[in-house]
């Protein structure tokens, strides 16, 4: 039986998936040094290019998180048990990481913390200011096939975070403020049993400093220096014009009859494509009316979150939103126009590449027959 389980809840958009790519890298050298960071049964299989252990948890947590259905909890039971006897059956340290974790409510933590049996549970956020958070995470919303313009998912976040404390603590519609309202995420980790929490500021670059203070926070100081980092990047964000030419593309898909499925790998392809670009454009950025709101969210944050039971490794002033850090220019039209034309140009490639496949299989099925 493990006797000391760390859990890295996230939050989203903060370096998990790099550091979850460096954990399954060096997973045989941390259980060296007393730490196992289990490959999940989902990764075994080949349903995740990294693992972690976000869709074990839909195995007993199931529609606690707002995005997981019934059906779909109830595929990953297996999942979650095959995790929980190898917790079980694991002296020492066990970590998890699972950034979903982050917009559970406190019931529901009890529930896990129950579950897994251990008293002795660590808690480690990793996080990110929300200058650089919520740009990327509207963005998200556009890969993932939604329309919204910026401002108005921005007008959306405002009118949940205006709900009272208790509100954000207990509506499932409010999750992103659980998770990304760092001193209350703190506190009901804390709250519910965890023994201690810690939030790690993510710096951006250079990625290595992050895993720098990952290690410090799950107590592998030491082992940061010789770990080996993967050679391949985390997520690639689209930039301004490219995010306008999806969102642009996600609006004509919807007056098709495209399934979801097609309308996801025309994505794809298209993605692919724009993160292969040399120039691709300036960043995504918050709109000049929303960035006096957001640098006050900012320092309300910081303030909830000094005043929380989290011990902070990093720089607080990494989490701070300065609106004149906001120095990129909104995208010109011929930025968005070159956007779109290699858009275009995946799509034709695609094409032509799958007519290429089909003319070889009529030639070989006529060859077979002749």
């Amino acid at each position: 039986m493990a006797a000391k389980i760390i859990l890295h809840i996230g939050v989203q958009k903060s370096g998990t998936t790099f550091l979850q790519h460096v954990l399954q890298a060096n997973a045989e050298a941390l259980a060296s040094e007393g730490v196992r960071y289990p490959v999940s049964l989902d990764w075994a299989r080949g349903r995740r290019t990294v693992a972690n252990h976000e869709w074990a948890s839909y195995g007993l947590l199931g529609t606690e998180f707002p995005w997981v259905s019934r059906d779909r909890a109830s595929e990953e039971t297996l999942s979650w048990q095959t995790l929980l006897d190898g917790v079980r059956s694991t002296p020492g340290t066990v970590l998890l990481s699972a950034e979903a974790l982050s917009v559970i409510r406190k019931p529901a933590i009890h529930r896990l913390l129950d579950a897994l049996a251990v008293e002795d549970v660590e808690v480690v956020v990793t996080a990110r200011g929300l200058g650089r958070s919520l740009p990327s995470l509207w963005q998200q919303h556009i890969r993932n096939g939604r329309t919204v313009s910026f401002g108005t998912y921005l007008a959306g976040l405002a009118a949940q975070r205006e709900k009272s404390r208790d509100q954000i603590e207990t509506d499932p519609s409010a999750h992103l403020w659980r998770a990304f309202g760092l001193g209350g995420l703190a506190r009901r980790w804390s709250d519910a049993g965890a023994a201690r929490v810690r939030v790690v500021t993510t710096p951006g670059t250079p990625p290595r400093l992050l895993w720098q203070r990952f290690a410090e926070a799950i107590g592998l100081p030491a082992f940061a220096e010789s770990a080996g980092l993967p050679a391949e990047r985390a997520h690639t964000g689209l930039t301004a014009p490219e995010t306008q030419v999806l969102s642009a593309l996600n609006a004509a898909i919807r007056q098709t009859t495209w399934s979801g499925q097609n309308a996801d790998w025309v994505r794809k392809i298209i993605i692919g494509r724009f993160q292969a670009r040399a120039e691709r454009g300036g960043k995504v950025v918050t709109p000049p009316e929303w960035r006096t709101r957001l640098a006050q969210w900012s320092e309300e944050d910081l303030a909830a979150l000094r005043d929380s039971p989290a011990h902070i490794v990093g720089d607080l002033d990494e989490l701070r939103y300065d609106p004149s850090s906001e120095t990129t220019r909104p995208p010109t039209p011929e930025e968005t126009a070159r956007a779109g034309a290699e858009a275009a140009i995946a799509l034709a490639e695609a094409a032509l590449q799958e007519t290429l496949v089909q003319r070889n299989i009529r030639r070989l099925r006529h060859r077979l027959t002749t």
